[in-house]
C-alpha cells in the first residue's frame, strides 16, 4: 500500500512539472513566436531545467504538439460555456459577454498563441470557434428584431461580433489598461448604443466608457 501512495504521488508531481512546461511554452510562444521558441526559453520562463523539459518532451517538436493539443483542448472547453437562454436580449448581451471575455481572461495566451500555428485542425477548430460566437450572438440578437433592433439582424451581428472578438478585448485590456470590469461594461455600452433603442438600454454600471480617462 505504501508503495502504490508513493507511486500516486510522484505520478501527480509528474503531471504538475509537465503542465507547467507547457504553460511556459504558451506564454514564450506569445512573447516571441513559434519559430524563435527555444527550449532554453521554456526553462527559463518555468523556472527548470532545460534537460527536464527534454525528459517529458524529448525533441522541440513534441513540445509544440503537446501545446496545441492543449490549445486545441481549451477551444473545445469553449464550447461548454454557460450562456443565459432567457430574459431581456441587452440583458442577456450582457452576460454573453461577461462570460467570453472571462473565458479571455483564462485563456487570453493561449488563444492568441493558436494563432500562430498554421495547421488544419487548428484552423478548423478557430473556424468552429468563431461560428458558436456568430450563432449565440444571432440567437439573442434576434430576438429583438422588430421591436428594439436598430439594424437588421445580419448587420447586428457583424457589428457585435468584431465588438466581442479577442483582439477587441486585448486592445481593452492591455493597450487601453482597463480592468476586465471595464472591459465588459465599455463592450456592453457601445453595442447597445449602436444597436438597441433606448427602450432596451439597461442602466449603465459603475465602471462603463464614461470611466476612461
Amino acid at each position: 500500500m505504501p508503495r502504490k501512495y508513493s507511486m500516486d504521488i510522484r505520478s501527480e508531481a509528474a503531471a504538475l512539472r509537465r503542465r507547467r512546461l507547457i504553460d511556459a511554452t504558451v506564454k514564450v510562444l506569445g512573447e516571441v513566436g513559434a519559430d524563435r521558441l527555444t527550449m532554453d526559453m521554456v526553462a527559463e520562463r518555468a523556472d527548470a531545467a532545460t534537460r527536464t523539459i527534454y525528459n517529458y518532451f524529448p525533441t522541440r517538436q513534441e513540445l509544440l504538439s503537446a501545446v496545441q493539443a492543449e490549445l486545441l483542448q481549451a477551444f473545445r472547453d469553449t464550447f461548454q460555456l454557460e450562456i443565459p437562454g432567457t430574459g431581456e436580449p441587452a440583458e442577456r448581451l450582457r452576460q454573453f459577454v461577461s462570460v467570453l471575455f472571462g473565458m479571455y481572461e483564462q485563456q487570453g495566451d493561449a488563444l492568441a498563441t493558436l494563432l500562430e500555428f498554421d495547421e488544419p485542425d487548428i484552423r478548423a477548430q478557430v473556424r468552429n470557434m468563431r461560428a458558436w460566437r456568430r450563432d449565440r450572438l444571432e440567437e439573442i440578437l434576434r430576438s429583438a428584431s422588430g421591436t428594439t433592433l436598430r439594424l437588421p439582424v445580419g448587420q447586428a451581428v457583424a457589428f457585435a461580433f468584431v465588438m466581442t472578438n479577442h483582439v477587441s478585448w486585448r486592445v481593452l485590456r492591455e493597450e487601453l489598461a482597463l480592468t476586465q470590469e471595464q472591459a465588459v461594461e465599455t463592450t456592453v455600452t457601445g453595442i447597445e448604443a449602436g444597436l438597441f433603442r433606448v427602450s432596451e438600454h439597461r442602466t449603465p454600471g459603475k465602471a462603463t466608457a464614461r470611466d476612461i480617462k
